[in-house]
């Protein structure tokens, strides 16, 4: 009785897998390497916060030997470390985050998630491999993006570490030449492929302005006056100086001459001024740290508006003309 036990147990193994002295024959499909190189946003401007750039996934995969054409679905899994879900993901920067997103396919194509958790869309890629044939250093593309409309954003150096555990790799492997089209259910062991994501939000400043007109007047009419306005946006938190600088004479203390079209060598003279008092002055001594005779504020990522006075401080009694100047403005940061 106990020797007929043995010579089936023998049976068994000679009809699953071949001679028991001999090498199995088992032919499958297995992935060797696999690696993301790093996902580097570089510089990103807030008040315009769309940036992308791509990364690339190296992968090596082979159908062992004695077992004819195989073909498998191999699978790329990309979790959130830690194990945090997360829609957008999120790079952190102390307790300041950025918002991305990783997609397969194209930019704002199909997140590139995990087959265990959270966005359920990994990379799956089909592979048939006659018997003992390799698919070495096989890539696919990693597209990513900082979402737009992150005006807020904090100034800084941000990052998001995917280790070893946040990615994965599984391998559903079938013989013939038709891939099965869904991932295998057993991660591949120690086979990951780590990667970073890093960004530097920039201080970043944006000015727009509109045309001041001190209106039509008689010639003769003395302290001509008018208004306008202009909006600064900057980086969150980031503190900014604005000058103004007449540009048909050099001037730091904001005093300016408009000049009248073609052959008409009249000028009027005026001055700019920050209150509608018109008792202070609006020049261009402001630098990156200081006021000086300008404006000041600090970046909340929306438009702060400041207005602009203005009068002329010498006679009209010139030739009717249009008389006008430029006004550059400085935004110190």
């Amino acid at each position: 009785m106990k020797n007929t036990l043995i010579h089936s147990l023998i049976l068994l193994v000679l009809i699953g897998c071949g001679l028991v002295w001999a090498m199995p024959a088992c032919a499958t499909i297995t992935c060797s390497t696999a690696s993301m190189s790093p996902v580097s946003f570089g510089t990103v401007n807030p008040l315009s916060s769309l940036t992308q750039t791509t990364a690339t996934l190296t992968y090596t995969c082979k159908n062992s030997t004695g077992g004819g054409t195989h073909s498998a679905t191999v699978c790329f899994s990309i979790g959130e470390p830690g194990g945090a879900q997360t829609n957008p993901r999120l790079m952190t920067s102390g307790t300041n985050t950025l918002q991305f997103q990783l997609y397969w396919g194209s930019f704002n194509g199909t997140i590139w998630g995990s087959q265990y958790f959270g966005s359920t869309t990994p990379l799956m890629v089909n592979l048939t491999l006659a018997s003992g044939a390799s698919a070495t250093n096989q890539t696919a593309t990693l597209y990513a993006q900082v979402l737009s409309g992150q005006t807020t954003a904090v100034p800084g150096s941000y990052s998001d570490n995917y280790q070893n555990g946040d990615t994965a790799v599984t391998v559903n492997d079938v013989a013939g030449n038709t891939a099965p089209g869904s991932c295998g259910s057993t991660q591949t062991a120690n086979l990951f492929f780590p990667f970073l994501v890093s960004a530097t939000v920039q201080k970043n400043c944006s000015v727009s302005a509109n045309n001041l007109s001190l209106g039509s007047v008689a010639a003769g009419t003395a302290n001509a006056s008018g208004s306008s306005t202009l909006s600064v946006t900057c980086a969150y938190n980031t503190p900014y100086y604005v000058g103004l600088a007449p540009q048909n004479v050099t001037s730091t203390t904001g005093a300016g001459t408009m000049k009248g079209t073609g052959a008409n060598a009249n000028t009027i003279s005026y001055q700019l001024y920050s209150n509608s008092g018109l008792s202070t002055v609006w020049g261009n001594t402001a630098t990156t740290t200081s006021v000086g005779n300008g404006m000041s504020g600090t970046g909340t990522g929306v438009a702060t508006s400041f207005t602009v006075y203005a009068k002329t401080t010498s006679s009209t009694d010139v030739q009717p003309d249009n008389y006008s100047d430029t006004v550059q403005v400085n935004v110190n940061y």
